[in-house]
């Protein structure tokens, strides 16, 4: 049996680790209501981008789409694959859903002949992915909930100069991610970002005269405003989208570890307890035993 100094000197490390563990999980819940706002904010315009570019793209002339390469398709025999996780630990299960989504993606295709130009974010996704096999092309550090523009600029020429350089372009490209749910829910998953996918036409009107559509300013200039923009607040997206997840993992995994660790202390005190009180019966039994001699003689 552990003796009191040992049990006492446990209390004390385990009680350290909490302090910091609750800490972590502070910091983690600031930082979680900063991205969570950004987030929320962010997604309505999303959703109202992605929705302008899937109506405007099919009813733009054929000739004036083929001028924009990032409504191209193509084929080829190389894609493009980004995979987003943190640069540090301690956020439970989070990096490790995404490695393995992204992986069971990697292998997929490689299953299929296919040929991966890889980007990693995030030293974890980085090092995870080399030990497996998949060394990345290009690697950069996961961005914080205020990322300085030309952090998000470099990230963004990397992930669109796949898909857009003249040589030798990639025929598509993915985005492995966490989707935000909430604190406690992130669902990894692998998105296709390019191309972009034009809706369907729209319907014919009433009376089976067909819908036209008149420009202002002409399709093409049209285009080359919105499809900038929309791939920008998509990368932005995908960062925040990733961001909230990471700190809402963190601040459960830590609240849990701080569960636990107090858990733990209550269990070694309730030890320590009983070995005290176990001393102190032994010392008292000597005694009685002494005096019940002495008494005898």
């Amino acid at each position: 049996m552990a003796s009191l100094r040992d049990i006492r000197r446990k209390i004390g490390t385990v009680k350290n680790i909490r302090k910091i563990t609750t800490a972590m999980k502070m910091v983690a819940a600031a930082k979680l209501r900063r991205a969570q706002d950004r987030v929320a904010a962010a997604r309505p315009y999303a959703d109202k981008m992605k929705e302008l570019i899937t109506r405007v793209a099919p009813l733009v002339p054929p000739e004036v789409v083929v001028r924009h390469r990032l409504l191209q398709s193509r084929e080829a025999a190389t894609i493009g694959v980004v995979v987003i996780t943190s640069d540090r630990g301690m956020c439970g299960s989070y990096n490790n859903n995404i490695i393995r989504k992204a992986l069971e993606f990697l292998n997929a295709k490689r299953a299929e002949g296919v040929q991966v130009e890889l980007i990693t974010i995030g030293r974890r996704a980085t090092n995870s992915l080399r030990s497996r096999g998949w060394p990345a092309d290009q690697s950069f550090g996961m961005l914080d909930v205020n990322p300085p523009p030309a952090d998000v600029q470099a990230v963004l020429r990397a992930i669109v100069g796949l898909y857009t350089r003249d040589i030798e372009p990639v025929s598509e490209v993915y985005v492995a991610y966490a989707e935000f749910i909430n604190a406690v829910t992130q669902v990894p998953r692998v998105d296709r970002f390019l191309p972009i996918e034009a809706g369907a036409m729209p319907g014919e009107a009433a009376g089976g005269t067909q819908l036209d559509f008149e420009f202002e300013p002409d399709p093409e200039r049209l285009l080359d405003v919105l499809l900038p923009r929309f791939v920008d607040n998509r990368v932005y997206q995908y960062l925040l989208e990733a961001t909230a997840s990471e700190y809402g993992a963190r601040m459960t995994a830590m609240s849990t570890a701080s569960d636990n660790a107090g858990e733990m202390i209550d269990t070694l005190t309730l030890h320590y307890n009983r070995a005290r009180q176990d001393a102190i019966t032994k010392e008292l039994m000597d005694i009685v035993g002494g005096a019940t001699a002495l008494a005898s003689d």
